[in-house]
């Protein structure tokens, strides 16, 4: 049974990669080259461009017999970026004295196993996945960490009027079913969320900009 998606992960897509490996991701990086790339001296390990290249190719619904040199660096460069703005948002949020609390962390790798009908099964699958299990609490973790600065930084702080609420659940209204008083606080949270989206990308671009970032890549993404 695969990982669904997590609430922290909403914006930035799921963190954990697909549960099969294509043949060509064996030539990107050789076994002892551990690391893609350094991002202000932090590292991004092959392992991390692995996982995150074997999601982005399922995404786009890689066939069996994979597929062009083109959309193959395609995929590359798209992993590896994703790779980049998500330590560059996680060390925003450090800087800005985020941490996520151990139990919350708890809380959610549990229910990441309770989509499996046995314990072993799920530890069967991270095995699959090329994971441990203390692996998968650092992306919870990071992914957390991630989404608490979004969240705090860019949707809460996000303007919502009363008529943006009342013409999005009009719209809406084969979802809620509910009078509007009941879902106008999560009516807000939607439209916070949708304005946070719009201002990332720009943000990111920034500190995109502005960090040292240093590819370690022995082939073209381009």
């Amino acid at each position: 049974m695969p990982f669904r998606s997590c609430r922290y992960i909403g914006l930035l897509g799921a963190l954990l990669a697909a549960l099969t490996c294509t043949p060509a991701l064996a030539a990107v990086l050789p076994p002892s080259h551990d690391k893609a790339a350094l991002v202000n001296g932090a590292a991004i390990t092959g392992a991390d461009f692995h996982d995150e290249l074997r999601r982005v190719e399922r995404l786009r619904g890689l066939s069996k017999k994979g597929t062009g040199p083109a959309e193959s660096a395609r995929d590359k460069k798209l992993a590896l970026e994703n790779l980049i703005a998500r330590e560059l948002l996680y060390q925003e949020a450090g800087k800005r004295g985020i941490k996520v609390r151990t139990k919350a962390v708890d809380e959610e790798v549990d229910k990441l196993k309770k989509q499996f009908s046995k314990e072993n099964e799920f530890n069967t699958t991270l095995g699959k996945m090329g994971l441990s299990e203390p692996a998968v609490r650092k992306q919870v973790e990071r992914g957390m960490a991630v989404q608490q600065f979004i969240d705090e930084e860019f949707a809460k702080k996000a303007r919502v009027s009363e008529d943006e609420i009342g013409s999005y659940y009009e719209s809406h209204r084969d979802v809620f079913k509910e009078p509007l008083a009941d879902v106008k606080v999560k009516i807000r949270q939607i439209l916070q969320n949708e304005k946070a989206a719009i201002k990332l990308p720009p943000y990111l671009k920034r500190l995109r900009e502005k960090a040292v970032v240093e590819i370690l890549l022995e082939e073209n993404i381009e």
